[in-house]
């Protein structure tokens, strides 16, 4: 499936001579000595010859060993989405080392995509050390604020190996002032690129072979005033005449309306057929011999292009096979109108048949594009309408709201097939007021009027039930009934798979809401089949989620762990590393790998997920992504990151209005010795939230009352500690009950009462040690520490001999080591105590020439550090708090035992940890 609009791969190929160029040596020759410059901006009217200057002058860089990016742009190009889709596209097919899964980023990141794109492509330019140009050829036809932002920063912000070689009919939408201040712009102009006397000598007597005089070439060229397509038109219209040098005197006038002239010269002598195929397969930006065969109704298509080609009629190859043409933008404007001059009824003929094709070979952009040229505005939405739930399936559905924007407004209204995929889209970008509107608006169409069938009726009406409960699913609004599973789940008329699907999710979801964790489990498994038989990831991805979830709420871990894993390797399969359903997935499992100390890749999955922002899904995602994630960077000692991961969370809970991830981050800010503040709100529509606000409220209350530390104090907060595990039993949520326990321990050993603490603790422990979660155990207080001393003694002396002892002690024993990493601060929240959390690391000593393993993230800040980028601004372009760069860097000068940032570049490189 196309993640944006489908592309010929000539877009990203310069052009190429039908027989030979006119070098322009003089032109490079002022490019080369503008040295490393950022940009060179080729500029002047049409038919100048700045894309053959363009491409020349990129033929030698790629002589120099430069990646050449080659970008083609047109009109679709003037959207954010796809102006940055196919820059991404271009530059993977120069070879650099970009992560394609940027691309999905794009569909599920719509609003606001560039944020995690651009610092992306930087990177992978900066880290991949080689000189690469990007070549945007056609720029003035990007006049998308957000498009130009986005060339903008890279031409302030990319690496020094990058370069810029840019084409435009105009210098608007580019930061000329910035870069001419700092000596980074060199520019063609008009002037510049007029051909001179050499130049114009060289296409019309040593390329086109004409008898001219050099007064001829001097009349020519006041005349034309060194316009090249005036030049090369004028050649074609001088072929086979005796009297070139009279005619040559009587050429005269400036530009367009020369240009006109020379043109209707050249068609006015070519055959009939010649001149209708050019007439016919000029309404197309670009054609093949099939496509021109539809258009002209010429058998043998290949061979009439080639014909043209050899005749030097503008029309230029667009590919090494000769597959693709395009006809010179300026020559085609001559051609069609014409068309519209000679035959004007055939013009809309004409882009009807290339609707059809471009339709039939699923381009659909360009199949609207012509459909609506052609005024057959319902062919336009039909061909939107067919394939507008695959998009959605597909999780592309910033493409197909683009689509959308193409039609008109009131020939989409009355489609309600249509109005639910738009629904469907702007539900699952997180886009409820856009949802709703184009979901009433399919409503209203079903009914006794509608064109539809009874049964096609019936099932939209229960999709339409479907997107809303997904809606309030998503606004943390379950409405805990039973229509979905009765009209959807249990119904015996056969519907579309991806109804069936997303509606288990809902219910799913729901039972988590109740603590009905087996029922939910029994419902994933009841929706196997229809996941498998929907045709993209993203609700299977969903499902596995939702099942993980109710796995780990009965804390069956590796079940947990294995829907979770399955959802994310799905979703890196089918939609990319970078995809939405990919980094929902990865937040979860990246909770699940915290508690179990696979502390680097936990906070890699992290991390991505929460670049999801207000689009990660549910609460629940949010909650394990932004609690999990701040926790393990106070750990750290980041306090600033963690402090600035709850805010961002907080800040998302408040513009969507979810208590329960606003609380929960409450309660964590409690827990890390963070200010924290009750807002007090008690009204909730939901029991679901009201239990959950009630919980995190008296979690912080708790976490207060253990972390003061007054012994005043120590009965009441036992007391709280037992109340709210009581609470937790009646939900049945084993692990929620598991940290209660844990609570109630740590309060039981503050209020003295040492002999009930170490029962309940010892359940505790041995119930981690069988799950393997050390970090539910690291992470807690002194009082946990002391507990863990007390029973490691108790077997050692043999006063407690628990079911394996040894493993039991040996894992104590792995909980205090990892503890030794943690301290407390003077208010008693947890703090980083030491250099590392993984000592996975390796110091180097004196005369040691063993090569450390480094995590990808150790290397990533190292190649930043070599590149001189300051701590703050590796932590802007990785998205993590700037305490955890100087952590990680404190960890590597431990690793190659150096003092500064220097020393521990110059030893990864003497060690080749750069080079790999």
């Amino acid at each position: 499936m196309p993640l944006g609009p489908p592309t010929a791969a000539t877009k990203f190929q310069p052009p190429t001579p039908v027989m030979s160029w006119v070098e322009r040596k003089r032109l490079t020759a002022v490019l080369a000595a503008g040295g490393n410059k950022r940009l060179a901006l080729l500029h002047g009217p049409a038919g100048y010859g700045k894309s053959t200057l363009a491409a020349q002058w990129v033929a030698e860089l790629a002589d120099d060993n430069f990646v050449i990016a080659w970008f083609s742009l047109d009109k679709d190009d003037n959207n954010t989405i796809w102006f940055m889709s196919h820059l991404i596209e271009s530059l993977l097919k120069a070879g650099t080392e970009l992560d394609p899964q940027l691309l999905q980023l794009l569909q599920e990141r719509p609003d606001d995509a560039e944020k995690y794109v651009v610092p992306s492509i930087i990177n992978a330019l900066a880290e991949s050390r080689r000189p690469t140009v990007i070549a945007l050829d056609d720029w003035h036809r990007i006049l998308d604020p957000r498009a130009r932002a986005v060339l903008e920063r890279l031409l302030d912000e990319g690496p020094e190996s990058l370069r810029f070689v840019i084409t435009s009919r105009t210098r608007n939408g580019l930061p000329l002032g910035r870069l001419r201040v700092r000596d980074q712009l060199v520019e063609v102009d008009a002037t510049s690129l007029r051909f001179d006397h050499r130049e114009s000598w060289q296409l019309l007597v040593g390329i086109n072979r004409l008898e001219l005089t050099n007064d001829d070439i001097d009349s020519l060229l006041e005349s034309t005033d060194g316009w090249a397509a005036a030049l090369q038109l004028t050649s074609l219209s001088l072929r086979g005449q005796s009297d070139v040098s009279g005619i040559v005197q009587k050429i005269s006038g400036r530009h367009q309306a020369i240009g006109e002239y020379l043109a209707e010269n050249v068609l006015d002598t070519l055959e009939p057929e010649v001149l209708d195929f050019l007439l016919s397969t000029s309404v197309t930006e670009r054609t093949c011999a099939d496509l021109a065969s539809t258009l002209s109704g010429v058998r043998r298509g290949q061979a009439m292009l080639e014909k043209v080609q050899a005749r030097d009629l503008f029309l230029q190859p667009l590919d090494v096979d000769g597959s693709w043409y395009r006809y010179h933008h300026l020559f085609v404007e001559y051609l069609r109108k014409r068309l519209e001059r000679d035959e004007p009824d055939r013009v809309a003929e004409l882009h009807r048949k290339a609707a059809h094709w471009y339709a039939e070979h699923n381009h659909t952009s360009e199949a609207v594009d012509h459909a609506l040229a052609a005024g057959d505005i319902e062919f336009a939405v039909d061909v939107v309408e067919s394939d507008a739930m695959l998009k959605v399936e597909h999780s592309q559905m910033s493409t197909l709201l683009a689509m959308v924007e193409k039609l008109p407004p009131a020939r989409v209204g009355p489609r309600p097939r249509l109005q639910m995929a738009i629904a469907w889209a702007n539900c699952l970008l997180h886009f409820p007021i856009e949802s709703r509107t184009a979901l009433e608006q399919a409503e209203i169409l079903l009914g006794p009027d509608s064109a539809l069938g009874t049964e096609d009726q019936e099932e939209l009406r229960l999709e339409a039930l479907v997107v809303r409960r997904c809606l309030e699913m998503y606004a943390d609004q379950i409405v805990l009934t039973n229509d979905l599973r009765v009209l959807v789940l249990e119904s015996t008329k056969p519907l579309r798979p991806w109804i069936v699907s997303v509606a288990a999710n809902i219910a799913t979801y729901a039972e988590l809401q109740k603590g009905s964790f087996a029922a939910a489990m029994a419902t994933q498994d009841a929706a196997r089949v229809a996941h498998d038989q929907t045709s993209g990831p993203f609700s299977e991805v969903y499902g596995h989620c939702f099942a993980g979830l109710a796995a780990f709420a009965q804390l069956d871990i590796d079940t947990a762990q294995r829907h979770l894993e399955a959802a994310l390797e799905l979703g890196r399969r089918s939609a990319g590393r970078q995809s939405h359903a990919a980094k929902l997935a990865g937040g979860l499992l990246g909770q699940l790998l915290y508690l179990r100390g696979a502390f680097g890749e936990a906070e890699k999955l992290l991390v991505e997920a929460q670049e999801l922002g207000a689009h990660a899904g549910v609460a629940d995602f949010m909650m394990a992504t932004y609690s999990t994630l701040a926790r393990l960077q106070a750990l750290r000692g980041d306090v600033e990151g963690s402090t600035q991961t709850i805010e961002a969370g907080e800040q998302i809970a408040a513009a969507l209005d979810l208590p329960r991830l606003s609380t929960r981050l409450m309660a964590d800010r409690a827990n890390l010795g963070l200010p924290w503040q009750d807002d007090g709100r008690t009204a909730f529509s939901y029991p679901h939230i009201t239990d959950a606000v009630d919980d995190s409220r008296e979690l912080a209350t708790l976490a207060s009352m253990l972390l003061s530390g007054q012994p005043g104090n120590a009965s009441t907060t036992a007391a709280l500690a037992a109340k709210l595990l009581a609470q937790r039993r009646e939900h049945g949520n084993k692990d929620e009950i598991l940290h209660a326990r844990l609570a109630l321990a740590e309060a039981l050993q503050a209020a003295g009462h040492q002999e009930e603490a170490e029962a309940e603790f010892k359940d505790v422990l041995t119930i981690c040690h069988g799950l393997d979660l050390p970090m539910v155990l690291v992470e807690r207080r002194q009082n946990c520490r002391e507990l863990l001393r007390s029973l490691s003694g108790a077997v050692e002396s043999g006063a407690w001999v628990p079911r394996n002892a040894a493993a039991i002690h040996a894992f104590i024993g792995r909980i205090l080591d990892l503890g030794k990493l943690f301290g407390q601060d003077s208010s008693g929240a947890i703090t980083w105590a030491k250099e590392s959390m993984e000592p996975a690391t390796t110091a180097l000593v004196p005369g040691r020439r063993d090569a450390p393993m480094l995590s990808e993230r150790e290397r990533e800040i190292l190649i930043m550090v070599d590149r001189g980028l300051s701590n703050r601004e590796i932590a802007q372009s990785l998205y993590i708090g700037i305490n955890t760069v100087k952590w990680y860097l404190k960890s590597l000068f431990v690793t190659f035992g150096v003092s500064n940032r220097q020393q521990c570049v110059d030893a990864a490189r003497e060690l080749q940890l750069l080079d790999q």
